[in-house]
């Protein structure tokens, strides 16, 4: 049998759009910073995340960032007054791609460095996620 360097995915990825935030992790923060103006007093860059899957996650920024930078990223709830961390983790950037002028540019990463607790919130926005899909599909008669 030969290797016909087709790439498989090995979850399910969900094709979703919400706020949240990254910045360089700390060990790589030398080696590329940004200008004031692009990002907080803590260093993080508003971002949306595009796509989720078990295995790591996309979003758009409007900043470059290059391959195998490692980013961390948070998501929080859009909910209620005190927004809670949905998750917290860091991901190694494998894919970068200009989409427009404007500029912006889709991101993908593999989630690293996991923890227990990073495996459960991962494991938490899956469920989320599917829960959501599984109701938007139901039909209201």
């Amino acid at each position: 049998m030969t290797d016909s360097g087709l790439i498989v995915r090995r979850s399910v990825r969900f094709e979703i759009s919400l706020p949240a935030r990254m910045r360089v992790a700390a060990h790589h923060a030398d080696a590329l910073s940004f200008a004031k103006g692009v990002c907080d007093e803590d260093r993080w860059i508003d971002v949306n995340i595009i796509d989720f899957a078990a295995g790591g996650l996309g979003f758009m920024a409007e900043v470059f960032v290059p391959r195998q930078v490692d980013l961390e990223i948070q998501i929080p709830s859009q909910e209620g007054p005190d927004k809670q961390i949905y998750l917290s983790c860091q991901i190694r950037v494998q894919r970068v791609q200009m989409t427009d002028r404007r500029p912006g540019y889709k991101i993908g990463g593999e989630f690293i460095n996991q923890t227990p607790e990073v495996e459960s919130q991962i494991e938490m926005m899956l469920h989320r996620l599917s829960s959501e899909c599984d109701h938007q599909g139901e039909s209201h008669a």
